[in-house]
């Protein structure tokens, strides 16, 4: 949890929030549920106290914290069944025993240091770097907060991080504890395996009363969702451009604006040998006047074909403009003289040569006239918006909105959370993802605000709500006879894996077993503890990891319908090196977890040390009954 604290602290207004858990709350009031409490003091910690008030505005803050996280509210009754109120009061228990601890070291925080800090906090900056009194004022001002009780909060924070950064830093990770990781990570197991297979007509028919003990102990399996009625209309670009008529003046103001963007420049390919001198390049000329080949030439200098073409290139494309000019001044096939480059000399062939081209209105009129459509489309946006959000305020239906604006208008009958309609499949949604959140928060009545998208906007409503309910037996007694045999089957896939097992840690040889079964044995090798190597899923990787060399083991498959039985051969593990970049790497995945671990313990002992009691009369009328 304080590592938890610590990352959200890194946010100045978080720190706030963390060091005011322990500065006096008396100033908020009190929340209703405490109005019967005669005690005010929650729990202490040593010679700390935490009283309702403080818990009160931490447990709201989590609360708030959590709904902006999630996009979704969540009530007090349902934080308590996550166990939320715990963790906050554990929370504020594990603050108080470190003040605690702080002040029986005598540590503090001067004044002065707390003065630099703020100074330098670039939250408090302007843009020159330099220390805004004003901002700070403000920023203070928006979030309820007097100087005082920043610096209050502030002080606390730094000594709270002072104690755990101490506790938590610092302590490399033993060699002991990364070769056991190495091991585990790099241990490898070659594996002889064969497969007994179970078939559903091995097991006895499922009787009725086995079908109903299977739907009364599963009753989550045969619950049908809950299912929503909801409205939709969307206004994006694309569904106003296709009312939008253009006229043959719209075609050509559009195709003279954008003209330069249907023009397509000339484009050749050059082939190019560059030259130490103009005397080398002059030479090269003069053999290929006598009939040398270009390329061959280029190759004879130690270049490949690649490195010397240059294909489809625009003129633009060329970085030195006296190869560039020349380039594009050849015939096609014709070789140049020497030309002198900015950084070389070279002789240049083309190739290859494609002619400029500007395409006509008439070439272009399709993709023209979608894209002026859609501009002014873009331009009508926000009229749209506006003229259906009036509709709305004078409770125009959704139907008549959407005809009259001209817009898209969809009614889903019913539809899960996932976005499916009550056979399963898919229902089509636009938008599916943000419509289906929104409207799973919404109910029956309400006036949601409009889903903002990049360019539009989709409005939706819920028209109905069919709560979840579990299935009646006759329905799903299909799906229950299929669990009940799936079940039956794996069980018997269990049972005979485990006699063969047993016979062959008994003696008998792997092959003998597999001929009885009617399987072949196979090999697996370099198999992991931390990786799924083919058919070796996650469950058969730990079984076989479970025993020792030449061990035999087993694990059902995952659909149930068989079992693996095993052997493990020798293990194959590497030479482990503390200072190999492998141990280095674990090194560095463990220090998290190792100093992790010394918080919790060092924590602990803090408040084993002080003394933790709790108002349980308080407590219960705060957070109910508890139980462990």
């Amino acid at each position: 949890m304080m590592d938890s604290m610590r990352k959200a602290a890194k946010s100045w207004v978080a720190k706030l929030l963390i060091g005011l858990l322990a500065v006096s709350f008396g100033v908020w009031g009190i929340a209703d549920v405490f109005k019967f409490a005669t005690v005010n003091d929650l729990a202490t910690v040593g010679s700390e106290e935490i009283t309702a008030e403080a818990y009160s505005k931490a447990f709201q803050n989590r609360l708030q914290e959590i709904s902006r996280q999630t996009g979704q509210g969540i009530t007090p009754e349902e934080a308590r069944v996550y166990g939320i109120d715990k963790g906050v009061l554990e929370y504020l228990v594990q603050g108080a025993a470190l003040d605690g601890e702080a002040k029986k070291l005598k540590l503090g925080v001067s004044n002065t240091f707390l003065a630099q800090d703020l100074m330098t906090n670039p939250t408090f900056t302007d843009a020159t770097g330099k220390f805004d009194g004003e901002r700070f004022k403000q920023l203070l001002a928006q979030n309820g907060l007097s100087e005082a009780t920043y610096f209050a909060a502030e002080r606390e924070r730094l000594l709270r991080d002072a104690l755990t950064t101490t506790a938590s830093g610092g302590l490399p990770v033993s060699a002991g504890l990364l070769e056991a990781q190495y091991r585990f990570d790099n241990e490898q197991r070659d594996a002889r395996y064969f497969i007994v297979s179970t078939a559903d007509s091995e097991v006895p028919a499922p009787t009725d009363d086995e079908i109903k003990k299977e739907y009364e102990a599963n009753p989550a399996a045969y619950t049908a969702p809950e299912f929503r009625a909801v409205a939709i209309m969307k206004a994006e670009p694309a569904d106003i451009a296709a009312k939008i008529t253009l006229t043959d003046q719209d075609l050509a103001e559009g195709f003279d604006k954008y003209k330069g963007e249907f023009f397509t420049p000339e484009k050749r390919t050059i082939l190019q040998i560059t030259f130490p001198s103009l005397a080398d390049a002059q030479a090269a000329q003069v053999k290929i006047a006598g009939g040398a080949d270009f390329l061959a030439l280029a190759k004879e200098r130690g270049f490949t074909e690649a490195d010397i073409t240059f294909a489809d290139k625009t003129k633009t494309d060329f970085v030195d403009p006296a190869i560039a000019d020349a380039a594009f001044a050849l015939a096609q096939g014709a070789v140049s003289d020497p030309i002198k480059g900015a950084l070389s000399t070279a002789l240049l062939k083309a190739v290859s040569i494609t002619p400029e081209q500007q395409s006509t209105l008439d070439e272009v009129k399709q993709q023209l006239s979608d894209r002026l459509k859609l501009e002014q489309a873009m331009e009508q946006i926000q009229a749209t918006y506006d003229a259906v959000e009036d509709a709305r305020a004078a409770q125009t239906s959704f139907e008549d909105i959407a005809g009259k604006a001209g817009i898209p208008f969809d009614l889903v009958t019913a539809t899960d959370a996932q976005g499916n309609d009550k056979a399963g499949a898919a229902v089509p949604i636009p938008h599916k993802e943000d419509v289906l959140k929104a409207a799973f928060t919404s109910d029956v009545g309400v006036e949601n605000d409009a889903i903002s998208l990049d360019n539009g906007y989709v409005w939706y409503e819920v028209r109905e709500v069919v709560p979840a309910a579990l299935k009646p037996l006759d329905q799903v007694k299909d799906q229950a006879r299929a669990a009940v045999i799936a079940a039956k089957v794996r069980a018997l896939s269990e049972e005979k894996a485990k006699k063969l097992v047993e016979r062959a840690r008994a003696g008998a040889k792997l092959e003998d077993l597999a001929a009885e079964v009617k399987a072949q044995v196979q090999t697996a090798q370099g198999l992991k503890r931390t990786e799924q190597g083919g058919s070796f899923n996650r469950a058969a990787v730990l079984a076989l990891f479970s025993v020792p060399d030449n061990g035999f083991a087993y694990a059902v498959e995952a659909d149930g319908k068989g079992a693996r039985v095993m052997q493990s051969e020798p293990v194959l593990l590497p030479a482990f090196d503390v200072n190999s970049p492998d141990a280095k790497s674990i090194a560095q995945r463990l220090e998290p977890q190792v100093s992790s671990n010394l918080l919790d313990a060092y924590l602990a002992a803090l408040k084993d040390q002080a003394g933790v009691r709790i108002n349980e009369t308080l407590w219960q009328q705060i957070s109910g009954p508890q139980t462990n």
